[in-house]
């Protein structure tokens, strides 16, 4: 009897759970509606009710302080109160990992866009882009388009997935859900936008600082694959030159190691930015999308087949004989 006590509570630790949730939001047909990515519009709709172009800059930059805190300690006290609250706290934890993982969506919302540009339906690629970027994409070629997808895929990949995982094993499913939704406002309240340079600092610092150690174990372990190399010496470009170094970090590394060129100027609101340039010497085309998802399903296989690892050394170590 103690054996299988023993053996339940082995189960709920955080490593078998992490590689049970990863499995379960690949397999689960969970709708869009019900996913975090859902609660976009409700923070966009909060910025705009305290982000006015009429405020001061410090009434701005005291709301941008102020609102991640409004967003996260309710919701950390709700899950602190519902995992008490709950005839098992791993079941808890599983079930809520499942919900914060978005990998399965990002190869959907590609399938939606590819049909459209092998087509060279370029106003309707444009208009199926735009939900996924905040930049504007009325003036995108067919390149831009392949660019700016690119681009998304990896920043969406590390927020909504890798990060979220790290955050778990590392501190528990209250960090899990604290980065889950650093990244949903700092989608929200882009700084990248002009009329999100004060209101969205602290939560784009925030979230820069979440996000930064599980962008370079992503980083390092693409230095096994082909073109590691390039991959680590364009990471460290990306860091230096990038607003923020763990994203700069990532996109270089995946542009090196595929040897696609990533980054350079970008229109928001009407203004035109210039990043620099990441990667090797291929323009980005139709394929360009597809390659990189494909690198980073490969990169959530190994962080996968680490996690199943030490899984299988925790549950021999700690067996009961």
């Amino acid at each position: 009897m103690m054996n299988d006590e023993a053996f339940w509570t082995l189960l709920a630790s955080p490593l078998p759970i992490a590689v049970l949730a990863v499995v379960l939001e690949t397999l689960l047909p969970l709708p869009a509606g019900f996913r975090p990515s859902a609660l976009l519009p409700w923070l966009e709709q909060l910025a705009r009710k305290v982000n006015r172009p009429g405020h001061h800059s410090t009434q701005l930059w005291l709301a941008g302080l102020l609102t991640p805190l409004v967003v996260l300690i309710p919701a950390l006290a709700a899950c602190w109160a519902l995992r008490n609250l709950s005839l098992s706290e791993g079941l808890f934890d599983l079930l809520l990992l499942v919900w914060l993982l978005e990998l399965k969506p990002l190869g959907q919302q590609l399938n939606a866009l590819r049909p459209l540009l092998h087509q060279d339906k370029l106003p309707l690629a444009r208009l199926q882009l735009a939900p996924m970027v905040r930049r504007e994409t009325r003036q995108l070629s067919l390149m831009g388009l392949s660019k700016a997808c690119s681009e998304t895929l990896i920043l969406r990949w590390s927020g909504q997935w890798a990060a979220v995982l790290f955050w778990y094993l590392l501190a528990g499913i209250e960090a899990a859900l604290c980065m889950r939704l650093l990244q949903l406002m700092n989608q929200a309240f882009s700084v990248k936008l002009a009329r999100n340079r004060l209101f969205g600092e602290m939560s784009g610092r925030l979230y820069s600082l979440m996000v930064w150690m599980p962008a370079w174990l992503s980083v390092l372990l693409q230095g096994a694959f082909a073109g590691g190399g390039r991959a680590v010496q364009q990471a460290l470009l990306g860091a230096r030159q990038w607003p923020a170094q763990g994203q700069g970090a990532l996109l270089g590394a995946v542009a090196g190691g595929l040897n696609i060129r990533l980054g350079g100027p970008r229109f928001y609101d009407g203004h035109k930015l210039r990043y620099v340039t990441l990667g090797g010497c291929q323009e980005p085309d139709l394929s360009t999308p597809v390659r990189v998802l494909g690198r980073l399903r490969w990169l959530s296989l190994v962080w996968w087949l680490l996690s199943a690892l030490f899984c299988g050394l925790y549950l021999y170590v700690h067996w009961p004989r």
